[in-house]
């Protein structure tokens, strides 16, 4: 890379380093039939339910991730980040599946599937054992692709007629959403062009895993798997 590329240039790059991946998540079934506005809603409540658990452990990760820093400005956008994660992402999904009439203690007997269990553990591998780039790179894709996805279904969404589908597209279509995931690519690019040639290798791998674990999510998702 030379000296002139931004942050930003150097995070859609390693975004477009896995563009075979991303796509395969962007253009999973899942998505697709809620495009179609055909997707069963107890496939998209089981969606709801199971990133209502993940997102908990997702919250937990970026705890840790501030920790492992000194930089107040990088501390306060971890801090913001599970913030708008509690108090609106996942007030949010609590909304969708009471209009769906599910309470929310009928979440709280909800059982991890085990792709969801295998996010987390990749999570908490990371957390664990790896520096602040690794976790930023872990974390980018679930951040990233949901606002893409979401322009992306804007696109067909007067033919979406389904409400909770509609609600929840507009969320991450939103401008806030739009305006974090332009933070976490100068994040990203930033931590990259800083990192050595050994962390670079490591956020690479961690960006690739974190993808394959999104698409992972999605098909669980689409076939209701709990085995």
């Amino acid at each position: 890379k030379n000296a002139m590329t931004t942050p930003t240039e150097v995070a859609n790059d390693l975004k477009q380093q896995h563009s075979k991946l991303w796509d395969k998540l962007l253009n999973h079934k899942f998505i697709s039939d809620i495009e179609m506005d055909c997707l069963p809603l107890e496939n998209f409540i089981f969606y709801l339910q199971q990133d209502q658990l993940f997102l908990e452990e997702f919250c937990a990760f970026l705890l840790k991730a501030r920790k492992k820093t000194t930089k107040t400005k990088l501390r306060n956008w971890f801090d913001a980040l599970n913030s708008s994660t509690v108090n609106h992402e996942m007030q949010m999904q609590r909304e969708l599946l009471s209009s769906l009439g599910i309470s929310y203690l009928d979440r709280t007997s909800v059982k991890a599937a085990p792709a969801t269990r295998n996010y987390v553990f990749f999570l908490r591998r990371v957390s664990s054992s790896g520096s602040l780039v690794e976790m930023v790179s872990a974390m980018s894709p679930c951040a990233w692709s949901y606002p893409e996805i979401a322009e992306k279904l804007c696109e067909r969404k007067s033919r979406i007629k389904t409400e909770v589908y509609r609600r929840w597209i507009d969320f991450y279509a939103s401008k806030e959403s739009r305006r974090q995931v332009g933070e976490l690519k100068t994040i990203l690019g930033t931590r990259y062009l800083k990192a050595n040639r050994k962390a670079r290798r490591l956020m690479k791998i961690n960006f690739g895993s974190a993808c394959r674990y999104e698409y992972r999510f999605w098909e669980m998702s689409y076939h209701r798997q709990m085995v």
